[in-house]
């Protein structure tokens, strides 16, 4: 009995293969998902801040608010988790020696816009996109912001006439920017995948990603083997990725339909984002589209589709607080994946 209880047991995982549903992370070698909230800074040491009128107050640095200065905000934890809000210029020359210290250990640095002037920001990622760059900052309140900027140099004149929807910046700036696109990743990345659509949301809660839901047919099958020969070959987009989205990995059964927790994941994702542009349509408008979703309408052998979520991204002006939540989806064909473009999957044109 116990042999055949070992066997039996020997075989789930392969039952598993076989069929369908959202994939592990060990499926692809990448550990188990950590759902530990991100964190964007590096934290400062506990010490005793001097606030003139007031008894010395023992708090952690949190952050700033606003361009760093006088009038910038300084945001302090004291031991009982409750923040106060002090003026930088209410401070000692030893505290804000703190302040400076704590921005240089968490390298951030001047960010100038013909438009906009100077910021003091950290670059989390550069990605090209055409002619302009699309640029993830973390700001000095430990919040993330997305923007786009020129690729190109730009002169004051010439950027004060573009558009505000993206950001001139100075030459100096751009050079950084430059860099920061063609850095490669130190390590091998790894891609954070759940396992459900609720680990995959407060995944995204909690680390200001978007959700990215590749739906790759059967395991095993051409899209599936040529997906990770893709990822084998593209560590650096596999980097950019992680920084930006956590991963749903659907497969269909051996019927080529997808399993039911893969629609009412698509269904409740659809139902939480809305759509970005006006040629995409609201999955759960109607009868027949609900109807489009049951049938496995993404079950062609010939194609890979990605459904893309943006979970409250920021975005534009961080002194306008603009949010957006959206939804965008894609195929990428087989013939494309395998000559390993850049641009073969369209994750950062939103």
């Amino acid at each position: 009995m116990k042999r055949i209880l070992t066997l039996i047991l020997s075989l789930l995982p392969l039952a598993h293969a076989a069929g369908g549903g959202y994939a592990t992370p060990a499926e692809f070698g990448y550990p188990a998902l950590s759902l530990e909230p991100a964190q964007h800074l590096i934290p400062a040491p506990e010490r005793e801040w001097s606030i003139p009128g007031q008894p010395p107050l023992r708090a952690t640095l949190q952050g700033i608010k606003g361009k760093w200065g006088n009038d910038a905000i300084i945001i302090l934890r004291p031991p009982s988790g409750r923040d106060r809000s002090v003026p930088a210029y209410a401070l000692s020359d030893e505290d804000l020696q703190t302040v400076n210290d704590w921005l240089k250990k968490n390298n951030f640095e001047e960010f100038e816009t013909y438009r906009e002037g100077i910021s003091l920001v950290r670059v989390h990622s550069v990605i090209p996109v055409g002619k302009e760059y699309h640029v993830n900052l973390i700001l000095t309140d430990g919040s993330r912001l997305s923007l786009r900027t020129n690729a190109q140099p730009a002169n004051r004149e010439y950027a004060l006439k573009q558009p505000v929807s993206a950001f001139q910046v100075t030459d100096s700036t751009l050079e950084t920017l430059r860099l920061h696109s063609t850095r490669k990743p130190e390590n091998k990345p790894e891609l954070p995948i759940a396992t459900t659509v609720d680990e995959a949301v407060l995944y995204a809660a909690t680390h200001d990603t978007g959700i990215a839901v590749f739906y790759l047919n059967r395991r095993g099958g051409a899209i599936d083997q040529t997906f990770r020969h893709y990822l084998a070959n593209k560590p650096e987009l596999v980097a950019r990725w992680a920084q930006h989205f956590v991963f749903l990995m659907a497969y269909c059964d051996e019927h080529g339909m997808y399993p039911a927790e893969c629609h009412d994941g698509a269904f409740t994702l659809s139902l939480t984002h809305g759509f970005l542009g006006s040629h995409a349509v609201n999955l759960c408008n109607t009868s027949s589209e609900l109807t489009h979703i049951r049938l496995a309408w993404l079950n062609n052998t010939h194609s890979l589709n990605y459904v893309l979520h943006m979970h409250n991204q920021r975005s534009g002006n961080p002194y306008q607080q603009k949010f957006t939540t959206g939804t965008q989806s894609g195929v990428t064909m087989v013939d494309s994946m395998l000559k390993l473009r850049d641009d073969a999957f369209h994750l950062f044109g939103h």
